[in-house]
């Protein structure tokens, strides 16, 4: 299981790494226009990746402590929870929102690097809301930063 964590945290440094790019194409002072997707500017979309990342460490936590429970989450479960991430972006600052990304990220890898067992319950989630979550909205940022 240590190539898999190994493998899975090298996917999240390239992903991360290649989400950083595009990022770093946008000036600050854009990330709070609209249209990097529909209805969110970058500021939301960053917290919005920083708050799936807080659900990861939460998951991660629950599988470490033997409390873990799989959780189907319906369509509209997903949109609420990501309209909440939007609406609490938008009552923060440009630097608020990096820097609870950077937190979010680190506790993430943090977690992950301690976890004593890897499962496939583990596994999904943290490439789904690590490295594939990074790709998914990459090419957001590319098309945003023009």
């Amino acid at each position: 299981m240590s190539d898999l964590r190994e493998e899975h945290a090298a996917r999240e440094a390239d992903g991360w790494a290649a989400f950083r790019v595009a990022l770093d194409r946008i000036p600050r002072e854009r990330w709070e226009e609209p249209g990097v997707l529909p209805g969110w500017s970058v500021k939301d979309m960053l917290w919005h990746v920083a708050g799936w990342l807080d659900a990861c460490v939460e998951t991660l936590d629950a599988i470490r402590d033997g409390r873990y429970e799989e959780e189907d989450w319906s369509d509209e479960q997903t949109d609420a929870r990501n309209a909440e991430f939007a609406e609490q972006a938008r009552a923060m600052d440009v630097d608020a929102v990096w820097s609870g990304l950077l937190d979010a990220r680190e506790r993430v890898l943090r977690r992950w690097a301690e976890l004593p067992e890897l499962d496939e319950h583990a596994i999904e989630d943290f490439a789904g809301e690590t490295h594939e979550h990074y790709e998914e909205h990459l090419p957001d940022l590319e098309r945003f930063a023009g």
